[in-house]
């Protein structure tokens, strides 16, 4: 049976959806009609009557701003954008108002923001089958999201002659010019020095900190395999689930094929696995390791299961190099970077750039097992170093800092 207050309810929701569709065809009405302050009051009145109608405060947004108020604009856009936090359109649309009315800064932050949920926003204005309207916000959003982040790194690094090459340097997703990669096999999908040397594989018989690691390399893979039953539920998927990795790493995504064991992860330590390391540790501190303070930006054992293939993929950025300390290595596993392919041998250092194409593959019956930490290219003196972290440390500010409706 259908209480008394059910049944209101139900009642009262038909009206509304009555008094909306009516209201609708008003607005449709009088908008063919050329009658825009009528079609505009009665969006005003939707929005009064529904205001948790998002979609209703979108299409008042985008009338206002044609016919009406920028400042009514843009409550409306902003209303939408706090009713619709997830939809990236909507920070598209509010951040045009919001530039257009000269606030740049806030502008930037919610055209950032949608990027998050949905990169394409940006890109919109390269497709003819996009309206007009989404075509030009998005033009407008990838030009000032460009020139603001551009000009966060020439700020942050300074123009002093020691730091030149980190000047010219480019964010390789929001620089604000073309450029091509001067190695057609390399492509940093994040950050990239075009004035370093670039090699592939690295030659580190040279680097006496790499010599002293080797000798303990034994010491390492021990301590690991002692710890190894108590540790491994501590693994991660080294791509998350909800990656965007490309359909490439389907297999991977979200899987302990390719484990890691971290102990550091974006420069924070794990106290749950670092307990278990203290030899590992104290091997690494001659290193040259890359982080934006004082702790590594990444050290892990890396587990890949047998017959697994990490499929052909670039990395991040330049500026460092990534370095194998090989433990468990079965037969047939082995690392492609560039043309080269090796296989990986027990103990021996191998040091690559990664922002070059590569692939690894586990084609044993057994687990391979490696231990991966990053480096500061050796080409970098301290000051570029201390630069690179500048403009990294002020990107990260402005991201934490920035600010929805």
């Amino acid at each position: 049976m259908i209480t008394t207050t059910a049944f209101i309810l139900r009642v009262r929701q038909r009206f509304m959806q009555h008094s909306v569709q009516y209201i609708m065809r008003q607005f449709d009405l009088a908008f063919a009609q050329g009658a825009h302050d009528k079609a505009l009051g009665l969006l005003q009145t939707l929005c009064q009557r529904c205001p948790e109608d998002a979609e209703a405060h979108h299409r008042l947004g985008v009338m206002e701003e044609e016919f009406g108020s920028p400042e009514n604009a843009r409550r409306a856009y902003l209303q939408c954008l706090a009713l619709a936090p997830t939809i990236a359109k909507a920070y598209l649309y509010a951040g045009y108002c919001l530039q257009q009315q000269g606030l740049e800064g806030g502008a930037a932050e919610l055209y950032s923001l949608g990027a998050d949920i949905d990169e394409n926003i940006l890109y919109l204005w390269q497709s003819d089958h996009q309206p007009i309207q989404s075509r030009l916000r998005s033009a407008a959003a990838s030009s000032l999201l460009r020139e603001h982040l551009t000009e966060l790194h020439a700020t942050s690094v300074g123009s002093g002659s020691d730091c030149r090459r980190v000047a010219s340097a480019l964010w390789t997703r929001t620089h604000n010019n073309d450029f091509q990669f001067r190695n057609a096999k390399q492509m940093p999908q994040l950050f990239y020095l075009p004035d370093i040397s670039a090699r592939g594989f690295e030659k580190p018989t040279d680097w006496k900190w790499a010599q002293r690691l080797q000798t303990v390399a034994t010491d390492i893979k021990n301590e690991l395999l002692n710890a190894l039953p108590a540790i491994r539920t501590l693994g991660r998927p080294y791509l998350a689930a909800g990656s965007q990795a490309g359909e490439s790493f389907s297999e991977l995504v979200g899987s302990l094929n390719w484990t890691a064991l971290d102990l550091f992860v974006n420069g924070a330590p794990n106290t749950k696995m670092i307990a278990h390391f203290p030899t590992t540790l104290a091997a690494l501190k001659d290193a040259p390791l890359y982080g934006l303070d004082d702790n590594p930006f990444e050290v892990f054992f890396s587990l890949l299961r047998p017959g697994q293939h990490i499929k052909p993929h670039y990395g991040l950025s330049n500026h460092s190099l990534t370095v194998h300390l090989p433990l468990v290595i079965p037969k047939k596993c082995w690392l492609r970077v560039g043309d080269e392919t090796r296989e990986w041998e027990a103990g021996r250092i191998t040091a690559f750039d990664d922002t070059f194409i590569h692939e690894a593959r586990n084609e044993s019956a057994e687990e391979r097992i490696v231990l991966i930490f990053s480096i500061w290219h050796p080409d970098l003196t301290e000051s570029e170093q201390q630069a690179v972290k500048r403009s990294f440390r002020s990107r990260l500010r402005w991201l934490e800092k920035r600010q929805g409706p």
